[in-house]
């Protein structure tokens, strides 16, 4: 019976050694706060980092997220958070994701997707997406198409050769959000889960079952997902894991709108919404 007792108590003892290196290899990250800038934009919705012009755009939503009341507008700012222009591109309605594809600067704007020369920070096209309610945010593919999506209709748009056109109809998602183009297909963050596309044949796939909503949609070097909530939690997903929590914001009222990686730099930029910053962390391996 004693040496039962001991079995029992070394199998436990080893299961329990190898849960905890299991949790110690996958918890094995800090995240730390390299910069904030000052409360200075008005409803900052998301911010995106351009590599090659290595300047931040931030879009600020600038009153209500669906009233078109030309309050919008794009900042540029810095990738150490210092302001290069606050008002870069004004007029917009209610601005939030972006995405730079071929040196142009595509902003989903309520109903429309804005489309702006880098180089010259003037607009060149409004995308008028007819029955668009809410679009979101806006991921680029290999080949030039512009992917947004609407979380009013739960369907989401496409941009093919200068021209905007409903991709996914109405109630196709559920409120569909943070959009990423990862191996040639374009990942959908939607309430409660995130659901990949194959652009070439439209096939639907759940990669990941998720509590709540996704707001931004990243994918860190390693294949981990990134996703924030607009309340305030930022998490990290490892395909065929449980999320785990890297930030949150929650019971302090800053948001975490949608988020941007810059994936070479492992630096996370959170624009927060009503707290009207942004703010940079630092994700640093612990081991």
């Amino acid at each position: 019976m004693k040496t039962t007792q001991k079995l029992i108590l070394l199998c436990l003892a080893l299961w329990l050694c190898t849960a905890n290196v299991t949790a110690q290899s996958y918890f094995s990250e800090t995240i730390s706060k390299l910069w904030e800038t000052a409360a200075i934009f008005d409803v900052p919705e998301s911010a995106f980092y351009d590599i090659e012009n290595n300047a931040i755009y931030v879009s600020s939503i600038g009153g209500k997220p669906s009233e078109k009341d030309e309050n919008g507008f794009i900042s540029k700012i810095e990738p150490n958070g210092n302001i290069i222009k606050i008002d870069w591109i004004t007029s917009l309605n209610g601005p939030k994701g972006m995405i730079v594809y071929n040196g142009k600067l595509y902003v989903a704007d309520i109903d429309r997707v804005v489309e702006i020369d880098v180089k010259s920070g003037k607009i060149l096209k409004m995308h008028q997406a007819k029955g668009a309610e809410f679009l979101n945010d806006v991921a680029a593919g290999y080949d030039g198409t512009i992917y947004i999506s609407d979380m009013g209709t739960g369907g989401i748009y496409c941009i093919v050769n200068g021209e905007i056109k409903l991709w996914f109809p109405k109630g196709t998602f559920n409120r569909p959000n943070g959009l990423y183009f990862d191996n040639g297909n374009l990942l959908v963050g939607c309430k409660g889960s995130i659901q990949s596309i194959n652009p070439k044949t439209k096939e639907i796939t759940a990669v990941a079952l998720i509590d709540g909503g996704i707001d931004g949609l990243e994918k860190d070097k390693n294949g981990n997902f990134i996703f924030s909530d607009w309340s305030g939690k930022i998490q990290k997903l490892k395909p065929g894991g449980e999320p785990v929590v890297l930030l949150n914001t929650t019971d302090e009222k800053i948001n975490a709108a949608d988020i941007h990686l810059i994936r070479d730099k492992n630096i996370l930029l959170v624009p927060t919404f009503f707290d009207n910053r942004i703010m940079a962390y630092q994700i640093n391996k612990t081991n």
